[in-house]
């Protein structure tokens, strides 16, 4: 049995932390999407409100068109799969490091005669 070389294992263990960190990326944006889990609050918006003059010169009636914990929900999942999507693409480089050091090289030299 062949002794591993510190590099390999160096690449083993990187091409296991990327690949973990790709799929866990991937299951947190699933959970989040489909409700099983809800993205961090980042941000907390108030209701989008328009005012709509009436006739008489009176005072404008505001109108809620758009729920304040929507826009929220809406915003705060946006920026967690924006997150997500870094988190992959940092896994998918380190995977690649991973696989860089662990493949052996083979060099051959050609001579000329």
């Amino acid at each position: 049995m062949e002794i591993l070389k510190a590099e390999k294992v160096v690449g083993y263990s990187l091409l296991a932390v990327g690949l973990a960190l790709i799929v866990l990326s991937v299951y947190f944006m699933y959970a989040v999407f489909t409700g099983s889990m809800l993205p961090p609050t980042i941000f907390s918006m108030d209701s989008i409100r328009l005012p709509i003059p009436t006739g008489d010169g009176g005072m404008p009636i505001e109108v809620e068109v758009v729920p304040g914990e929507q826009v929220s929900k809406v915003v705060n999942a946006v920026l967690w799969s924006i997150l997500m999507v870094f988190v992959a693409s940092a896994g998918s480089k380190i995977g690649g490091l991973g696989v860089k050091l662990a493949r052996e090289i083979k060099v051959e030299v050609k001579r000329e005669s």
